[in-house]
């Protein structure tokens, strides 16, 4: 049963809202959420029309090109509280006339993180956000939204919508040009700020991975006083005030909180920090996702939290398109399908390769290379050249499919389309292991799993 927007503890209520904003404090309607998008929006939310550019805010993001003012009446219709506009409208709710919406979304974002009572920690990373994202929050029990609000969106609103009584909360940081990090990061003003790893993504932005590299450790920019900064054993820190702390996480010597695997999947692992340690279950496994386990520990430890916290990650679920398995007519998807970079590729591959059965790989193309964008999908081939079967989708993974020995099964798709689905259902056998991994709008933008896995579950 769904619950009652007017019998919840709202989120918002209208005066504060006014005082974010710099209007006059007036009396409205009680807010239990915020949304930037009618289609999604619940009963009770406050929705922000925005224009679709980001204006003054981030010069180098181009925005959607839909302007909200729009889709005011349609919130309405859904069940708006009330909606932030900057335009003149007739709206049959009421509304927070401001100069710019962009702007106001961030000012209410900068209200709600005064007023959070708990430790906030901010994460960012070529890959593995979303997911240590889940795992800080499910470990610490604190607040965090569900999919990738990164950008100079999604920052603020995933600040607005942070409840003030929690215990943590937990911010995703992302880019793909620099200079946009250390903003956001300023907006959340993290205790605990962690790099997850710095990896040749968004390339054709960056000169080299030391540039990645350097704008993902400017996340330190924002950090509150006497806050942590954690990074990678093996991560050069440059260009950061020596009196910052460092907290480093991974596999090696020089790794303060250490991960070890208890079985050769790393589906469990053990976590060593000073003279403690704990055995934890690592959700999906993997060495990659044990990394991530550690880089969670450490903000953990740093944010105040015990180690023992870190035995809650067995509750926790693969969020989905980062590896999440569905099984669907005898059939282990393993639905990696949200982005994908080099190395991100080549760990979902070898941990592909451990499994018992045929191993089969569904592999799209990954953008955003830059130069290297050739050579990377032909040493891909390389890699996939241990599993039983490929299926190549998009214009640069066609030299990873004729890169392929001639001994493995191959084939090439211009894109993930029917065709694509049909050879699947066609091919696919009981007790197979399919990975699907390519950059975001070559499978996840097209719900490509989905429509697969509702093939399978209706063929004959």
């Amino acid at each position: 049963m769904k619950s009652n927007p007017t019998t919840r503890k709202p989120l918002w209520h209208w005066p504060d809202l006014c005082l974010a904003l710099g209007l006059p404090k007036v009396p409205g309607p009680q807010v239990h959420s915020v949304s930037i998008d009618s289609r999604t929006l619940t009963p009770g939310s406050l929705f922000v029309a925005l224009d679709g550019s980001t204006g003054s805010l981030l010069t180098a993001d181009k925005g959607s090109g839909h302007d909200g003012h729009s889709f005011v009446q349609h919130a309405a219709k859904a069940g708006a509280a009330g909606a932030l506009v900057h335009k003149d409208l007739d709206a049959d709710i009421p509304l927070l006339r401001v100069a710019d919406t962009r702007e106001g979304l961030w000012q209410i974002g900068m209200a709600s993180r005064a007023r959070f009572e708990g430790v906030v920690f901010a994460i960012t990373g070529s890959a593995g956000k979303t997911t240590a994202k889940s795992m800080l929050a499910g470990v610490t029990q604190g607040f965090a939204t569900s999919g990738s609000l990164n950008n100079v969106w999604g920052v603020p609103l995933s600040l607005a919508l942070a409840p003030s009584c929690q215990q943590a909360g937990v911010f995703e940081v992302g880019m793909n040009r620099p200079g946009e990090i250390a903003p956001l990061t300023q907006l959340i003003r993290p205790h605990v700020a962690v790099v997850l790893n710095a990896l040749p993504a968004h390339l054709q932005y960056f000169s080299s991975v030391d540039a990645i590299r350097d704008e993902k450790l400017s996340i330190h920019q924002g950090l509150e006083a006497d806050g942590v900064l954690v990074v990678p054993d093996d991560m050069e820190v440059r260009a950061i005030p020596s009196s910052l702390r460092l907290l480093r996480f991974g596999v090696s010597t020089v790794a303060q909180v250490r991960v070890s695997p208890l079985d050769k999947n790393w589906d469990e692992i053990r976590i060593d920090y000073e003279s403690q340690s704990v055995a934890a279950q690592v959700p999906g496994g993997g060495e990659h996702r044990a990394r991530t386990a550690a880089a969670v520990a450490a903000c953990a430890l740093a944010g105040g939290f015990e180690l023992d916290v870190m035995t809650r990650l067995k509750k926790i679920a693969v969020p989905a398109g980062r590896g999440a398995e569905i099984e669907v007519a005898g059939i282990r998807v393993l639905d990696d399908s949200y982005n994908a970079n080099p190395v991100s590729m080549r760990y979902a591959i070898e941990q592909l390769a451990n499994r018992d059965g045929r191993r089969l790989a569904v592999l799209g193309d990954m953008l955003e290379l830059g130069q290297s964008e050739a050579r990377v999908h032909q040493e891909l081939a390389r890699q996939a050249s241990a599993l039983d079967g490929v299926w190549c989708v998009g214009p640069l993974a066609q030299a990873t499919f004729e890169a392929l020995p001639r001994g493995v099964s191959r084939q090439w798709f211009p894109e993930a389309d029917e065709a694509l689905i049909e050879s699947l259902c066609t091919e696919l056998q009981d007790g197979d292991h399919l990975l699907i991994k390519g950059s975001n709008r070559i499978f996840w933008a097209k719900r490509f799993v989905q429509n697969l896995t509702s093939a399978l579950s209706t063929r004959h």
